[in-house]
């Protein structure tokens, strides 16, 4: 079936966005006295939101805290500097131009809260092209649960089949899977050294934006 939507989860796949998360990270640990984190491993968690970066920021010294209120200690500083180094990835832009130029929307599926994804989208000037967003509070399930793609489909008035979801987390590969699209991995994302996004099953593995670009084109020039 013709491609008709393309929808990417936000962190680690359209945006990176894990210099502003590890900077706050880092805040929150030295407003407490803590040691700054490893910038470099922090990154890797940045997909699987807050309360991952602290508990690997805090370490053994987890269990001093009320990690709750930490969370929202965290949300408050990073709603602040959002998007202060926060940037598409290198392609992305010139993928997204491609996709409504070719009248193929595209939207946001992620597990970030709605009111910091809009913020982000729309100090990056994303926000006014952006077909359909939804965060991970947006319903009350989130992925891996398949329920944000198919209620995303629905509003786009789209069959799932006619949607690609491209995410750098195994939970997006699930989503997409058990709501009917097709899938891809995109590589450039926040990817753990234990996890291998080759055993994700995803339709398409993506070593770069380009390389979704090219499927996109391909897909037009097929029908």
């Amino acid at each position: 079936m013709q491609l008709k939507a393309l929808l990417l989860d936000l962190d680690g796949t359209l945006i990176d966005t894990a210099p502003d998360m590890v900077a706050t990270l880092n805040r929150v640990l030295e407003s407490h006295g803590e040691t700054p984190a490893d910038a470099i491993e922090a990154k890797k968690l940045v997909s699987n939101g807050a309360r991952a970066l602290l508990e690997f920021g805090l370490g053994k010294k987890n269990t001093n805290y009320d990690i709750n209120s930490l969370i929202a200690e965290f949300l408050a500083d990073y709603a602040d500097h959002i998007s202060d180094l926060s940037r598409p990835y290198a392609g992305m832009q010139e993928m997204l131009d491609y996709c409504m130029a070719h009248n193929i929307r595209w939207g946001v599926i992620t597990n970030k809260p709605l009111e910091l994804s809009r913020a982000l989208l729309q100090n990056l000037g994303l926000l006014n092209e952006c077909s359909i967003l939804l965060g991970g509070d947006s319903l009350p399930v989130k992925k891996p649960d398949p329920a944000p793609l198919l209620h995303s489909s629905m509003l786009l008035s789209l069959a799932p089949s006619e949607c690609l979801y491209v995410g750098d987390h195994e939970r997006d590969i699930l989503a997409g899977k058990a709501a009917g699209m097709d899938t891809g991995a995109a590589l450039w994302g926040y990817i753990q050294d234990n996890e291998n996004p080759h055993d994700w099953n995803a339709n398409y593995i993506f070593q770069q934006p380009t390389g979704l670009l090219k499927l996109i084109e391909d897909k037009l020039n097929s029908h």
